[in-house]
């Protein structure tokens, strides 16, 4: 109740909250209208920015929650493989994304792209998360391959096109918190390290696992 009153107030709508980033916010409003598609999308979101920010324990859990609502095996192998990354089990998770044989070829690509990535393969995971892309059925599934093809971008020194690529996501997905922690590093990669600062220290603290990624970019570059 105390949600649906703030969104009155304020009179952003559930899918306006969603597209500020405030996800937990977003959340309860999809709840308060019983709309299980927009809780679903939310917490699918919610579980790839704790794994990009390393958190997880905080995925595991919502990925669980969500199988309870949603059983969606691939995409839960998905992300406990990328769970198994976080925890530093590097070659264990880049084999279990190997197995999966989803039909979703944005996901088939995407588990094959992230695979290479963490076998350090950064040629074969720009082919794949590209092939992701172009496969992608949403704007936000574009998204996150992106985020990743920057990645691999970097993993092969190739920093002029994650830069491009990283301000491309930010003209696209504006105000979403994750894009601009990753047009801040490649900055930082790319020597422009005033600009990555002043784009690292305005991420929306409405995003936390946005927060604490921009944050552990500023002090690794610091040491």
């Amino acid at each position: 109740m105390t949600v649906f009153i703030l969104v009155l107030l304020t009179g952003f709508s559930p899918t306006e909250l969603e597209r500020a980033g405030l996800l937990a916010e977003a959340g309860a409003a999809w709840e308060e209208e019983e709309n299980l598609a927009g809780q679903i999308r939310v917490m699918g979101r919610l579980i790839e920015e704790a794994i990009y920010a390393g958190d997880g324990r905080r995925a595991v859990l919502l990925s669980v929650e969500l199988q309870s609502v949603c059983n969606n095996g691939d995409l839960n192998d998905f992300w406990m493989a990328r769970i198994a990354w976080t925890s530093g089990l590097s070659e264990y998770a880049a084999g279990e994304l190997l197995l999966l044989s989803p039909t979703d070829p944005w996901l088939f690509h995407r588990a094959r792209g992230l695979s290479a990535l963490f076998r350090e393969d950064g040629e074969t995971a720009v082919e794949e998360l590209t092939q992701s892309i172009a496969s992608a059925s949403t704007a936000r599934k574009a998204f996150w391959s992106a985020i990743d093809l920057c990645s691999a971008y970097m993993t092969l020194g190739m920093y002029e096109e994650a830069l491009l690529l990283s301000r491309l996501i930010r003209v696209h997905y504006p105000g979403d918190a994750l894009g601009d922690v990753m047009y801040g590093l490649c900055l930082q990669v790319s020597g422009q390290f005033g600009e990555s600062s002043r784009v690292l220290n305005s991420v929306d603290s409405s995003s936390p696992a946005a927060e604490l990624i921009a944050r552990s970019i500023m002090e690794g570059f610091e040491q």
